[in-house]
């Protein structure tokens, strides 16, 4: 969103012509969609309005200014339309002040912005934690929230001194945002914390980012005083509404994840879990045909499952796949061929040609059906319907 909003005020800081200013942001919508519509209204008129609502009501500035221009028989600037619309027409503007744009966005930047790693501060992260929360729950959509700890933290300062520390922060925060979605609203949370913000974004999804992340942070050193100093990350990935349903409960659960994956040995990403196990498993034994999905993938290849789950499956492969990796399991279970999809969430090598694979299963990509067919079996029912 950063960037988007560069280009949008880099935009309205070139001339006066009015025409040439909407012809070029229409120019932008076309090749960002919706979420321009939506950052052009934020940096207008500091209004947060969901995609498609912005969208609706970029067309009806547009036509309403046209509206004034032949009532008022002269040009009517962009600015002054939208102000008149969103106080007369929309409504959600009660007592809008003029400030000169160059000045609001100073004073947005110095209050917004953390001074170290130019990653949105603590206030800014809360307020927009809280906002997406809103949106996902009106629109029915996940939010994911990941957590990053600077490994062994404490030691790079007291070694090499506070500067490298703050040297150790700037580099992870450039990392972050060279590789976080244009979407995403990355912020230092505390001390050495980072979060991400990814709103529409599932657990699995946001894993593929996360991983990303930790891997180019741990194969990345920084330089300080002619020296290369490497670290790593943990972290922590929670979703709403999954593993919480306010803001409080997801930063704690996300907190709580980070440690755990600190725990476990660092340099890794962990899901939040009140239990070792979130789902009931079972032993399951069987052949299982593995079929990656994307552009790239292959003929199917055969492996063994070893349990199941609701949340996911444990299998062996001769193939080590990666993690965040989407593939489709075919197998049978209660007779019934079932075909799940998921993503590779742990890879576990014991030979060369011998890896158990976990993946999480993608349950808005399962049809009731094989839900149903999944649940039967680990409970020992009979599906809904059926005798």
């Amino acid at each position: 969103m950063e960037r988007l909003r560069e280009e949008i005020l880099a935009l309205l800081r070139q001339g006066e012509d009015e025409r040439e200013l909407i012809r070029r942001l229409n120019q932008l919508i076309c090749t960002a969609g919706a979420r321009a519509c939506q950052c052009i209204f934020h940096v207008l008129t500091t209004l947060d309005l969901a995609e498609k609502e912005a969208a609706d009501c970029w067309w009806e500035v547009l036509d309403h200014r046209e509206k004034m221009n032949a009532a008022m028989g002269r040009e009517v600037g962009l600015r002054t339309a939208m102000c008149d619309y969103f106080t007369t027409v929309h409504r959600s503007l009660k007592n809008p002040k003029v400030v000169e744009l160059h000045i609001f966005e100073q004073t947005v930047r110095q209050s917004s912005y953390d001074g170290l790693t130019g990653l949105f501060n603590r206030n800014t992260f809360d307020i927009a934690l809280a906002r997406e929360i809103a949106l996902a729950s009106r629109y029915d959509k996940d939010v994911s929230l990941l957590f990053f700890d600077i490994d062994d933290f404490k030691q790079i300062n007291d070694t090499m001194g506070h500067h490298a520390g703050d040297l150790a922060l700037k580099h992870l925060a450039a990392i972050v945002l060279s590789e976080k979605r244009t979407g995403d609203i990355a912020a230092r949370y505390g001390g050495e914390e980072v979060v991400i913000i990814l709103p529409y974004t599932s657990n699995l999804e946001a894993l593929v980012l996360g991983e990303r992340i930790r891997r180019r942070v741990a194969a990345t050193p920084f330089a300080c005083e002619g020296r290369e100093i490497g670290f790593t990350v943990s972290g922590g990935l929670v979703s709403f509404p999954l593993d919480g349903r306010t803001a409080t409960s997801l930063t704690k659960h996300a907190d709580s994840a980070m440690y755990r994956a600190k725990g476990s040995g660092k340099n890794n990403i962990s899901f939040f879990s009140n239990d070792k196990r979130r789902y009931l498993r079972v032993d399951y034994v069987q052949p299982v045909a593995i079929q990656q999905l994307g552009c790239d993938a292959g003929v199917p290849e055969e492996g063994e499952s070893r349990n199941i789950s609701m949340g996911g499956l444990l299998f062996e492969s001769r193939r080590a796949y990666g993690i965040g990796q989407r593939l489709q399991i075919s197998l049978k279970i209660n007779g019934s061929c079932i075909y799940m999809i998921g993503r590779v969430v742990r890879v576990e090598t014991f030979a060369e040609d011998r890896h158990e694979i976990g993946i999480a299963i993608s349950f808005q990509e399962m049809d009731q059906a094989v839900k149903k067919e999944i649940a039967s079996y680990l409970t020992g029912a009979q599906p809904e319907g059926e005798g």
